[in-house]
């Protein structure tokens, strides 16, 4: 009996030592299959990575191919101004998503009407996406009527060149008449001064219900502003404006009943306002208080200067005078 249990071991012992040989070629078997797909997987991401998807053309993008370069978001930006900025940025032949921008996004900064600048990158293709954020234009300027506009005013205080002109009718600028020369120096523009004549628009588009066409500040002592119908004289711009501009809701109704043409209504003064008729000279359309001492000194003149130009409408317009003032009041 002691014979056939040492068989039985004996016998058990070779097959352990069987079942522990094949788990060790299997084991062996799995690393050198694990290496293997490493080395697979390794050369599959080099591949990959150098596969030409990942690079940008550059011939294309300084082509300005739209497989490779689309520009979004620009109005009064011309393409060629965009273009011209990559094209003078070196950009690295490197895979896309290493590829950095920022050169490229300082560059196309530079610009006058460009605010923001945003760029994305795309793989397979490889491509880039040039999303602008524009200033906004707030003014055309020009030094008379009969001028087209050599430079745009933005709403935070840049010029804009005649470069970027003319821009697209979706863009609605006023038109702002100046020289463009303070004390034979280049005007200076920031954002306040640029705030307080939109406010002034503003103001005047509100309290007369009509478009304000254009402002003339070629002399800032005496400023124009071109409502729809009417001409109107604001003299120098101070805290008085606003409350000036109040006046235009009363005397506009008063102003179309006139049968006679009026070449600009007067409203320097707070506590008098005047309609210039063509071929005459002032006339009073109301009065709340005494004028200043000034405008004291130039009403006699003025009326006495009219009657003696036109002696024969003197009556008529004395009428017309009377009735505006009784009617503003």
């Amino acid at each position: 009996m002691g014979l056939l249990y040492q068989k039985r071991r004996l016998k058990v012992n070779k097959i352990k030592r069987q079942i522990g040989s094949t788990r060790a070629k299997l084991q062996r078997i799995r690393v050198l299959l694990s290496l293997i797909m490493i080395i697979f997987l390794v050369w599959l991401g080099v591949k990959i990575v150098k596969l030409p998807q990942w690079y940008i053309d550059l011939d294309k993008l300084n082509n300005a191919d739209p497989e490779v370069l689309k520009i979004q978001g620009n109005v009064i930006t011309p393409n060629y101004k965009i273009i011209d900025s990559v094209r003078q940025t070196q950009i690295p032949n490197t895979q896309i998503f290493k590829l950095k921008t920022n050169d490229l996004e300082q560059n196309i900064s530079l610009l006058q009407t460009v605010k923001k600048v945003y760029i994305r990158r795309y793989w397979f293709p490889a491509r880039l996406i040039i999303m602008i954020d524009e200033r906004t234009p707030a003014f055309l300027l020009t030094p008379n009527l009969e001028t087209e506009p050599r430079s745009a005013l933005t709403t935070d205080g840049i010029i804009i060149d005649h470069d970027y002109l003319p821009f697209d009718s979706s863009i609605k600028a006023k038109k702002l008449l100046t020289y463009g020369v303070r004390d034979g120096f280049d005007e200076v523009w920031d954002k306040k001064k640029v705030d307080d004549l939109l406010q002034l628009i503003k103001a005047f588009e509100f309290y007369s219900n009509q478009e304000v066409q254009y402002v003339d500040i070629r002399n800032q002592k005496d400023v124009y502003l071109m409502l729809k119908e009417y001409l109107i004289r604001l003299g120098e711009i101070n805290e008085s404006t606003f409350t000036r501009a109040k006046l235009i809701a009363s005397i506009l109704p008063k102003a179309k009943e006139m049968n006679k043409k009026i070449k600009y209504i007067d409203l320097r003064w707070e506590d008098s306002q005047y309609l210039r008729l063509e071929g005459t000279k002032e006339e009073q359309a109301g009065q709340k208080s005494a004028p200043s001492a000034s405008a004291k000194q130039e009403k006699p003149e003025q009326a006495q200067e009219n009657n003696q130009q036109m002696p024969s409408q003197a009556n008529e317009i004395q009428q017309e005078n009377t009735q505006s003032e009784e009617e503003v009041d």
